[in-house]
């Protein structure tokens, strides 16, 4: 049997062939989409989903999480480099090319203004409701420091009926795209450890499933279509994360005068960013940023890319270093020829607890961390100037 991935096109377009591993296949009938990052069954499952989702589907978890570790343990540990290239496909056979900062970036459409507006008459945006949120108090009262204002200015809201914070996400034009809940209910990994239960124990008790199977998978999490808008093809107000970064409509201008671009995992570091006097602060959801991300960035006016992601180690040194490392380094290898990049790094935990944002400790520990920013370069690390 022949098991490598297939190249050729689906539907006019590029794409990747693989085996229907999704529910134990032998045939290659699942296609995965390079730019959505999606994989469509078109054999037993029927149906597309995301890669770290069909890859769950293949290992046998429930569990997101261990789907994307699994996907970014091969990317790190895999004997290719992509530092500098994206897989592409010409006549069926697997060529690269070399990252291309003037590509093209279709930005996501925005969501119907109607719809919007009937959504949003189910929030409260309300400046009473959205200071009980904690977020604007000071970290010593359990609140996040960002200033009220910018809760309001980025169309932050309360949804009564689900007990939700919604955070929407922008196009660069300033058109809401999807909409992302915070949850305060314990997730599915928190509901496992109050019932007793290991991350992949088999639940027995009837009881603890159905509370274990109907808590959120993560705090922040695509809101579900509801009422008249329930959709089963597209269950969730998500959006192509890959093609959109959180807060540029509001960092363009600052990117543009300033030639600097910072990019977080998360939209409340990019909010307290705004509020620390840095507006030049983008999210990308994630650990990392895809080749969309970087392209818009630069064709914004980015001369330099500040890389901010969580501290996802505990010392400079064993495999979550070495993790963090390959993959900032990796990174930063596919732009280093169009611009400068550079990390903001606490290799001694000097202002950062184990797997805080950088912008976590408040505006002083920031303005040092990004002072000493470090310069990436192709072997070490260098002080940014």
């Amino acid at each position: 049997m022949n098991a490598e991935p297939q190249h050729g096109t689906c539907g006019g377009k590029d794409c990747i062939k693989v085996l229907t591993l999704c529910h134990g296949g032998t045939h290659h009938n699942a296609v995965f989409d390079p730019e959505t990052h999606k994989i469509t069954c078109f054999s037993e499952c029927g149906k597309t989903m995301l890669l770290h989702t069909w890859v769950c589907k293949v290992l046998g978890t429930d569990n997101p999480n261990e789907g994307k570790q699994f996907i970014e343990k091969w990317i790190d540990e895999a004997d290719i480099d992509l530092s500098d290239v994206i897989p592409g496909a010409s006549g069926g056979i697997q060529t690269y090319h070399a990252f291309d900062p003037d590509m093209r970036v279709d930005m996501v459409k925005g969501i119907d203004p109607k719809i919007l507006a009937d959504l949003y008459s189910q929030f409260d945006t309300t400046p009473q409701t959205l200071s009980r949120l904690k977020w604007h108090l000071p970290k010593a009262q359990g609140g996040d420091e960002i200033p009220l204002q910018q809760l309001i200015d980025f169309d932050v809201a309360y949804y009564p009926k689900r007990g939700t914070i919604v955070l929407p996400h922008h196009n660069i034009n300033g058109e809401i795209v999807g909409l992302y809940e915070r949850s305060f209910a314990p997730t599915q990994e928190e509901m496992r450890k109050i019932f007793g239960y290991g991350p992949k124990e088999w639940i027995d008790d009837k009881s603890a499933w159905a509370a274990i199977h109907y808590a959120p998978k993560s705090k922040y999490m695509p809101l579900r279509k509801e009422g008249r808008y329930r959709d089963k093809e597209k269950p969730c107000w998500s959006f192509p994360n890959s093609r959109n970064l959180y807060g540029l409509h509001k960092a363009k201008e600052a990117i543009r005068e300033s030639g600097k671009a910072i990019i977080f995992e998360g939209a409340k570091s990019v909010m307290l960013a705004h509020a620390y006097g840095y507006p030049f602060a983008v999210a990308s959801h994630t650990f990392g940023a895809s080749e969309s991300h970087l392209a818009m960035l630069i064709q914004a006016g980015a001369k330099e890319i500040i890389l901010a992601f969580d501290k996802q180690y505990k010392a400079p040194e064993g495999r979550e270093w070495d993790t963090y490392e390959q993959r900032t380094q990796r990174l930063a290898g596919r732009v280093r020829r169009f611009v400068k990049v550079s990390r903001i790094c606490d290799r001694e935990g000097a202002f950062l607890g184990y797997k805080d944002a950088p912008i976590d400790n408040g505006k002083a520990a920031f303005d040092s961390l990004f002072d000493s920013r470090e310069t990436l370069t192709e072997k070490r690390a260098g002080r940014a100037g």
